[in-house]
């Protein structure tokens, strides 16, 4: 399951958002965006969940919670669709 988190801190690693999923279930990756210019965060990361119902409890739970200072937001992250 693929998992949405935004509103991070900027200065929040990879390492700290595993170490905030594990609780639910395995994860299997995660993917801060970072502005290809810069290199700094955008505020927003994916999550990989091994499955649907460990990735709803994380979403349950961590949602609208303060987290390195800020109210992230989490939920279900929905495919891009294809235009062409």
């Amino acid at each position: 399951m693929n998992i949405y988190i935004g509103n991070i801190s900027y200065s929040i690693t990879p390492e700290e958002i595993k170490e905030l999923f594990l609780p639910f279930g395995n994860v299997l990756s995660v993917k801060i965006i970072t502005d290809k210019q810069t290199g700094r965060s955008k505020g927003y990361a994916f999550v990989e969940m091994e499955n649907e119902e460990e990735g709803q409890n994380a979403i349950k739970a961590l949602n609208e919670t303060e987290i390195s200072g800020r109210n992230v937001k989490v939920n279900s992250a929905h495919r891009k669709e294809s235009t062409e």
